[in-house]
């Protein structure tokens, strides 16, 4: 069974926070589906140095989040046009309950029809609008990500310092040009509408029970502290 939560807070280290502290709600039967937003934040991978992935000073400078997740993978941009998605479950049942799954059956609500590029993205027309990772702690595993609604991808461009070689290589110009927001392909797509597709997709009842603040909190001092967010030290 799916049980869902929707965060209503935008702080990455809330919300990294609360991720986390869900994991003590899944069993065998239990899958839960977390859908979240950030406002302006960066989130870098955990083994990555946040200076050579992005402009840090200047970020933080211009009122943005720097924040760091448990979870391999790149730098991301954060804003309210972005979705994100956590799926946590058992890691015996991982494979059953793939976040590629549940979104592209999402999308098919919507009449597009997305595809898997076979490393983490979900792509439509060649064009990335999700990005995924996860992280496993004891026998849970946590699959989390980004769906692009309606972000603005010059801020994504502005302060994200991505490998040159690596676009050369993949023959882009540009962070912009590998990425489509949904709301691009239909205006039907909104943060909103998606969250509920997502719901409907998985046939997800809300969570009966929320993580105690204390838990949260406990966390949250962990994602914001800067040992963990600059090295990578503290979870």
């Amino acid at each position: 069974m799916y049980k869902y939560i929707c965060s209503e807070n935008t702080s990455p280290y809330y919300n990294l926070a609360l991720e986390r502290s869900l994991f003590d709600f899944v069993d065998e039967d239990t899958v839960i589906l977390y859908l979240w937003q950030n406002s302006h934040t960066i989130v870098i991978g955990k083994n990555q140095n946040a200076y050579a992935e992005c402009k840090v000073d200047e970020f933080i400078k211009d009122g943005g989040t720097l924040a760091r997740r448990p979870s391999g993978g790149g730098a991301v941009y954060h804003d309210l046009g972005n979705l994100n998605f956590s799926i946590i479950c058992k890691e015996s049942i991982a494979k059953e309950h793939t976040y590629q799954r549940i979104v592209k059956e999402a999308l098919g609500y919507f009449g597009i029809v997305s595809e898997f590029n076979g490393r983490n993205d979900l792509t439509v027309d060649d064009k990335k609008f999700s990005g995924n990772a996860f992280y496993v702690k004891d026998d849970v595993l946590c699959q989390h990500g980004t769906i692009l609604i309606n972000s603005d991808f010059k801020e994504l461009s502005k302060y994200l310092t991505p490998d040159i070689s690596k676009l050369e290589r993949n023959h882009v110009k540009s962070v912009e040009s590998r990425v489509v927001n949904l709301s691009e392909i239909s205006d039907k797509i909104t943060v909103e509408s998606m969250k509920e597709a997502m719901i409907k997709a998985t046939n997800a009842v809300s969570i009966d029970e929320i993580p105690e603040g204390s838990k949260v909190e406990e966390y949250k001092k962990i994602f914001e502290n800067d040992e963990w967010i600059l090295e990578g030290k503290g979870l």
